[in-house]
């Protein structure tokens, strides 16, 4: 009996040790580590988004079977978007658009199996059309005026 009075009373003493009458700790909370920027992780299937070292969106979109599917969005470190990407399986296949940092376009156009087709438009800084350029579905050059074309 004596031994288990002895353990209650010890237990009761711990339990009003850690009350509210203890005197609030001064100064600061102690700050917890700075935590390491985190590795990428590659994504098989699904949206996937690679972070810069401060934890910002570099970039975004979603991948099947490992490769990039669908739109792919990068970003400007203040977050505004720096391009616009449509991919297929891995392959740049589609609109690709592509921003100043100041927000004025730079560039647009088109890719088919990883090569510029069509049409593709160049803009100033302020983001007025500049020239135009047009390449075959092969994605050779056929008229660049800034190359003496016609």
């Amino acid at each position: 009996m004596r031994a288990r009075n002895y353990w209650i009373l010890l237990s009761a003493s711990a339990l009003l040790s850690c009350g509210g009458n203890a005197p609030a700790p001064s100064g600061p909370p102690p700050s917890l580590p700075a935590m390491a920027p985190r590795e990428h992780t590659e994504v098989v299937n699904g949206p996937e988004r690679i972070l810069a070292p401060d934890g910002s969106v570099q970039m975004e979109g979603n991948k099947k079977n490992g490769l990039r599917h669908g739109v792919w969005t990068s970003y400007f470190p203040d977050g505004r978007v720096r391009s616009r990407n449509e991919y297929r399986e891995g392959k740049l296949e589609g609109l690709s658009t592509v921003f100043r940092e100041n927000g004025a376009l730079l560039y647009s156009g088109q890719h088919r199996n990883d090569k510029q087709v069509g049409e593709w438009r160049f803009h100033d800084e302020q983001g007025n059309l500049e020239r135009t350029v047009v390449y075959d579905t092969a994605g050779a050059v056929i008229n660049d005026p800034g190359e003496g074309g016609s």
